[in-house]
C-alpha cells in the first residue's frame, strides 16, 4: 500500500517539473528570438549610419576648416554606432528611439553633405580661378586671333557691312542622360556639348534668305573638340569637321538662334575644368565667338 501511495504522489510532481522545463524552454525561446530580432535591427541601424558615414568622408578637400567640422560629424556618427552596438535586451527600446530619429537624421546629413559639397566646390574655384581664367583666357584669345587670321583673305572679297555679326549671345553647357535627354551641366568632365544662343544683329544690307551657321567648339587648350564624325562641310572658307549648326532666314532684322555644338560620341578624353569658346561661321566667313567657362 505504501509504495502505491508514493507513486501516486510522485505523479504529479512529475507533472509540475516536465510543465516547468516546457516554460522555460518557452522562455529561452523567446529570450533567443528577442536577441536574435535586435541584432538584426541593430546591424540596418549601423548600416544606415555607415552609409552616412561614407558619405561625409567624401567630402574631405582642401579646405582645413571644412575637414574638420567633417571629422567632428564623423565622430558625431560613430558616437551613435557605439551606442547602437551597446544596446541590450534591456534596454531595447532604445532601438526604437533611434529608428524614429534616423529619417531626420538622414535628411539632415543628405543637406549637410550637399552644402559641404558646395562649399568645397566653391572653395577650389576661388583657389584655381586667377590662373585658370588668364591661362584660359589667353588661349581663348590665341584661337580667336588664329581664326580672325585664317578669316582675312575670305573677307577681302565680301564687305564687311554685309556680314552678320552677334549681338548678344548666352551659353550652357549639357550632358545626355542615358535616355537620351540634354540635361544642364557645369562640370567639364560631363559636358557632352554645349548650347549657344544667339542673337543676330539687324543688318539692311545682308544678303536676305537663309544661311546656314556653323559651330567649332575649341578646347580649354586652343584645340578644337571632336566633332562628330559625319559633321564635314565647308565651314569659313574651308573643308573640315562641325560640332553644330543650324538653318536661320534672315530678312534684315535681329533674330534668335540656338545650336547645340556636341563632341564626337567616342571622344577619349575627359574635358579639363576651363573656358571653351565656340566659334560661329558661315560657309566662308567668322560670324563671332562666344565662351564658356566650364568647372
Amino acid at each position: 500500500m505504501s509504495t502505491g501511495n508514493n507513486k501516486s504522489k510522485l505523479g504529479p510532481v512529475l507533472i509540475i517539473m516536465a510543465l516547468a522545463v516546457i516554460v522555460l524552454g518557452v522562455l529561452l525561446y523567446l529570450r533567443s528570438e528577442e536577441k536574435h530580432e535586435i541584432a538584426l535591427e541593430k546591424q540596418a541601424l549601423t548600416m544606415e549610419l555607415a552609409d552616412m558615414k561614407e558619405d561625409l568622408e567624401a567630402q574631405v578637400g582642401q579646405n582645413d576648416s571644412l575637414n574638420a567640422f567633417v571629422q567632428y560629424e564623423m565622430t558625431r556618427l560613430g558616437g551613435i554606432i557605439d551606442s547602437i552596438n551597446a544596446v541590450n535586451v534591456q534596454n531595447k527600446k532604445s532601438l526604437t528611439s533611434y529608428r524614429s530619429r534616423l529619417g531626420s537624421m538622414k535628411r539632415a546629413n543628405a543637406t549637410l553633405v550637399g552644402k559641404l559639397d558646395s562649399a568645397n566646390n566653391a572653395y577650389e574655384a576661388l583657389r584655381l580661378r586667377e590662373q585658370m581664367v588668364a591661362d584660359s583666357l589667353n588661349t581663348a584669345m590665341d584661337a580667336n586671333n588664329s581664326l580672325r587670321n585664317a578669316n582675312t583673305g575670305l573677307t577681302e572679297t565680301v564687305a564687311k557691312g554685309k556680314q552678320l555679326v552677334i549681338a548678344t549671345s548666352t551659353t550652357e553647357a549639357f550632358r545626355i542622360a542615358g535616355n537620351g535627354k540634354m540635361r544642364r551641366t557645369r562640370r567639364a568632365k560631363k559636358a557632352d556639348g554645349i548650347t549657344a544662343c544667339i542673337t543676330l544683329a539687324k543688318n539692311r544690307i545682308a544678303a536676305k534668305g537663309e544661311e546656314t551657321l556653323y559651330v567649332k567648339w575649341i578646347g580649354e587648350n586652343g584645340k578644337p573638340v571632336d566633332a562628330p564624325e559625319q559633321n564635314q562641310a565647308v565651314v569659313g572658307g574651308e573643308q573640315s569637321g562641325f560640332n553644330g549648326k543650324a538653318v536661320v532666314n534672315f530678312q534684315g532684322e535681329a533674330i534668335e538662334v540656338c545650336i547645340d555644338a556636341k563632341r564626337a560620341i567616342d571622344a577619349p578624353v575627359d574635358l579639363a575644368p576651363g573656358i571653351y569658346t565656340l566659334a560661329l561661321m558661315t560657309d566662308s566667313y567668322l560670324v563671332g565667338t562666344v565662351a564658356v567657362e566650364l568647372k
